[in-house]
């Protein structure tokens, strides 16, 4: 494809996400899709920084940097603190967001001013299903009236490291770490519930989404399961992920759901939504 023809995108973010959306997009797996610049404070790893100079693609040490490239999208995949430092500020430059730290979305107004600026700015705002599914049902089902929503988070003590001083490693049997409303499950859990998040705002909201976590050394696997009721009827959905192999905190899942919806934006057939 002719490379005038290619969105031009950015990224924030070379962790383990981030470098898997980057590949992905250099083995041509995202048709339509050009990486003209990424932002990390960090240095790479050498197969990947080696992978960015052969492709031309340059890193910059701060996500204002990638506001000085012909950039369309720019790509999140950092932390919830980078996006609310840099969410208004592309916004504001006219260049569309997708949002991987969904966390950050729920507290307080910043969604909806994050909303009004975009409509303001005729610009969009994408946020992947993440490690879960059931997203498309949710917010169908919330337009005729939803009861109750849930979400149950169960993860290998390795993914969760320590909690409240007490190292998840040396559990021999599940621990139930947390149970509360998203609001609060994505802050205590910032780089872990990002799925309680995306449920939430496809469905009843932050406040009204419960949460439970579980530390499960039975398990090798990051096991979601949706539960929801309304005048739609009931939904359960139980999904078992393997984890990132470079970061056992994050789901393959997760890094496929970004791929996915890139493919989408540029995509001729949408399924689902």
């Amino acid at each position: 494809m002719n490379n005038q023809k290619l969105l031009p995108v950015g990224l924030i973010g070379l962790g383990s996400m981030g470098s898997y959306v980057a590949r992905e997009i250099f083995n041509g797996k995202v048709p339509g899709i050009r990486l003209v610049g990424v932002a990390d404070i960090k240095t790479p790893a050498l197969d990947l920084l080696q992978e960015l100079q052969s492709h031309s693609v340059p890193l910059v040490k701060s996500f204002e940097k990638l506001a000085d490239f012909p950039i369309k999208l720019v790509i999140e995949c950092a932390t919830q603190g980078v996006v609310r430092e840099c969410a208004h500020f592309f916004i504001e430059r006219g260049i569309n967001l997708l949002i991987m730290s969904v966390g950050a979305l729920v507290q307080g107004s910043f969604l909806a001013d994050l909303a009004d600026q975009a409509e303001k700015k005729g610009v969009y705002i994408y946020i992947p299903s993440g490690a879960v599914g059931a997203i498309d049902a949710l917010q169908a089902a919330k337009l005729c009236g939803l009861d109750e929503v849930s979400l149950t988070t169960r993860k290998p003590p390795r993914s969760l490291g320590k909690i409240d001083g007490v190292n998840l490693k040396e559990l021999r049997e599940p621990r139930v770490l947390f149970e509360g409303p998203a609001t609060e499950a994505v802050v205590k859990f910032p780089q872990n519930v990002n799925v309680a998040a995306t449920i939430s705002l496809a469905g009843l909201g932050p406040d009204k989404t419960l949460v439970q976590v579980v530390a499960d050394p039975e398990i090798d696997q990051n096991i979601h399961e949706v539960r929801a009721r309304g005048s739609f009827g009931s939904l359960e959905i139980r999904l078992a992920n393997h984890p990132n192999p470079d970061n056992p905190k994050t789901s393959l899942l997760a890094c496929l759901s970004v791929v996915s919806l890139l493919r989408r934006i540029q995509g001729t057939v949408q399924i689902g939504g």
